[in-house]
């Protein structure tokens, strides 16, 4: 890459985090060629669906709008493309298509990241080129560039994440104002928290993806989106809300992965990577982070604890990311890290991933039961034969003969042990449906 007064950007995409990349190249343009040297960093070309959408934005010349692929990637003095249209598919495509013309690429795409990513890092090492990707999994925060460098001299041992804006604040929503699932849905949808399907979000999969790519970094491992398991917030209740701040906790949807014990009388561990709803001590720092906000806790073996925290989305806030990665990568110290240091998926093994039902946790688990004598020994007879010691037992008083909440929380116990133990209880004459059941998670120290 030589050094000019000028270095031409491609933009694919330009909805709500594209515009903001513009704006920010428009806005700051001195500012950034002064930290570069005196190279200032132009939009050559903007590659959209829909041409006039983009000319409404404001931030981009028509001149320079195009929906030709072809127009776009022939574009001359264009060493840089930037990606934030999202998806995979024919987004992947464009993607593929900079790499192999020796590009650099700058993308917030994590479903194409946690889908494809080793295999596109080897690409680009190929063709001499980069890939930056800050803006994938936590907005504006720089989870990344922390986890790649600013703790290189550590052996990551946990990470533990709210990686959603959309669940933390459906799930701010319930604990703070008591409102419902559905209610605090509704309103994150009007206020562009969450889209018109919520799917992805509320179903764990997107903090997945963005978690298969930290993984990825942190552990020095092969990791496909796939192989990160994952439960949604959709089934939780106002009544799980208010029992957990009784017992102490907050609901949070944590994206876990960690070097995980597979027994509790053994030291062997393998990688643990799930998403799930989680009861969290309202004594950690985690517990605070309310609202759109994400965060990720890091635990490092020589750095200890490190949690790093801010607007996980938005449109000047993922910019800001996107951006900060075209710097970089326009500097040359990017570009000369990625081809020299071997930090990236592509040059990993595979991770070898724990089986779910085999993870040690403790439970807390609801059930409506029949307010009658002996429903407890009913009930405390499943989790025995199952190996499964009860912590404590909750149960309100209520008019004898209705369907009660009945609250029991576990010591350690396995995981299949506990989901097998559950459907048994969901049998029994004397409950009422299947029982809820969330993990307790207790952070590491350090």
């Amino acid at each position: 890459m030589t050094h000019s007064r000028q270095i031409g950007v491609g933009l694919i995409g330009c909805g709500t985090v594209g515009a903001g990349v513009a704006k920010l190249l428009r806005d700051n343009a001195a500012l950034y060629a002064h930290r570069l040297g005196g190279v200032t960093p132009v939009l050559k070309r903007v590659l959209v669906r829909d041409t006039a959408k983009a000319v409404a934005t404001g931030v981009v010349q028509a001149n320079i709008v195009t929906a030709d692929a072809d127009a776009f990637f022939t574009t001359p003095d264009m060493p840089i493309v930037i990606e934030v249209a999202g998806g995979a598919g024919p987004i992947g495509v464009c993607v593929r298509r900079a790499l192999t013309s020796g590009k650099h690429v700058v993308t917030a795409n994590k479903s194409l990241l946690a889908a494809e990513g080793p295999e596109l890092f080897a690409l680009a090492r190929q063709h001499n080129a980069s890939i930056a990707f800050e803006a994938s999994c936590g907005g504006g925060i720089p989870i990344i560039t922390a986890i790649q460098f600013g703790l290189m001299a550590n052996r990551i041992d946990a990470l533990y994440g709210i990686l959603n804006g959309t669940c933390n604040y459906i799930l701010t929503e319930m604990t703070q104002k008591a409102k419902s699932y559905a209610t605090a849905l509704k309103e994150a949808q009007d206020a562009g928290f969450a889209e018109a399907d919520p799917t992805l979000d509320v179903s764990g999969r997107d903090a997945a993806q963005k978690l298969a790519v930290l993984a990825s970094l942190a552990f020095g491992v092969r990791v496909h989106g796939d192989q990160v398991w994952s439960e949604g917030i959709d089934k939780l209740d106002l009544v799980d809300i208010r029992l957990a701040a009784e017992l102490g906790y907050e609901i949070k949807l944590l994206a876990i992965g960690e070097r995980a014990r597979v027994s509790e009388h053994s030291t062997e561990t393998r990688l643990s990577l799930r998403v799930h709803p989680s009861f969290v001590s309202k004594r950690i720092p985690l517990a605070q982070v309310h609202g759109s906000f994400n965060a990720l806790s890091v635990f490092g073996s020589a750095n200890g604890h490190t949690m790093y925290y801010g607007r996980g989305a938005g449109q000047l806030p993922t910019a800001s990311a996107v951006v900060s990665d075209l710097l970089n990568v326009a500097s040359g110290w990017y570009p000369n890290a990625f081809a020299s240091m071997n930090l990236w998926s592509h040059g990993q093994g595979p991770a070898v991933v724990a089986d779910p039902d085999e993870l040690l946790s403790r439970f807390y688990i609801r059930m409506n039961a029949m307010d009658v004598p002996g429903v407890m020994a009913k009930v405390s007879s499943i989790l025995g034969e199952a190996g499964i010691s009860l912590s404590s037992i909750l149960q309100h008083e209520v008019n004898a003969g209705q369907f009660v909440p009945l609250v029991v929380t576990t010591h350690l116990a396995r995981q299949g042990a506990v989901r097998a133990a559950l459907q048994r209880i969901g049998k029994l004459s004397v409950t009422e449906g299947q029982p809820v059941c969330v993990r307790i998670v207790d952070l590491p120290q350090g």
